[in-house]
């Protein structure tokens, strides 16, 4: 078994990297991860997450079944996204998974998987980010005041020192053109 995980800030195209993997590649199991935060436009219940209750999430918590999870404080309150204990992973498999995390959560999973877990860093500069997270907000959410909180939150939560202080390595993967990059994270794979 070996797991793939996907870490990167908001707008590096995580998500579309994510699913054109997944399009290419048949011997790629994802984990889905949940949030308690509304779905956006275009997304789909059980595809980029499971959009879950709050309620879920504590039955969940008081069952021991949380894996990990992270609470960001957004504008619209809080909004809880986590990984749980729901069969996802067979450790006994020579599966491939792929996840998309944050740091803490990649670092959760290496802690519990060990040299299994592989950590993708997807990077981009600033500027084409910025552009990227404008025009997925102009696409239907107007979003702008959380946009950029995520923006700011991001450029300091995946810094070169958090990387550093969490132990862990650095795999950057460039994402100025998308099919290069999922190229690149598919020579990884291999």
């Amino acid at each position: 078994m070996k797991i793939y995980c996907i870490v990167g800030e908001t707008g590096t195209g995580k998500d579309t990297v994510f699913q054109k993997l997944l399009l290419q590649r048949n011997d790629l199991t994802p984990i889905i991860t949940y949030t308690t935060r509304p779905p956006r436009i275009g997304e789909k219940n059980g595809k980029e997450y499971y959009f879950v209750s709050k309620n879920v999430f504590n039955k969940l918590k008081k069952g021991d079944k949380i894996i990990e999870h992270r609470t960001y404080e957004t504008v619209h309150g809080p909004w809880i996204y986590f990984m749980a204990c729901d069969n996802q992973i067979d450790i006994k498999s020579d599966k491939k998974y792929v996840v998309i995390n944050t740091l803490q959560g990649a670092k959760k999973l290496k802690e519990i998987y060990g040299k299994d877990v592989i950590i993708i860093h997807l990077y981009i500069d600033d500027r084409e980010r910025l552009l990227r997270c404008f025009a997925r907000e102009t696409n239907g959410n107007c979003d702008y005041v959380e946009m950029c909180r995520r923006y700011v939150s991001d450029s300091k939560d995946y810094s070169k020192e958090n990387f550093e202080k969490l132990g862990l390595k650095d795999l950057r993967v460039i994402n100025d053109n998308i099919y290069q990059c999922v190229e690149q994270i598919s020579k990884i794979i291999k």
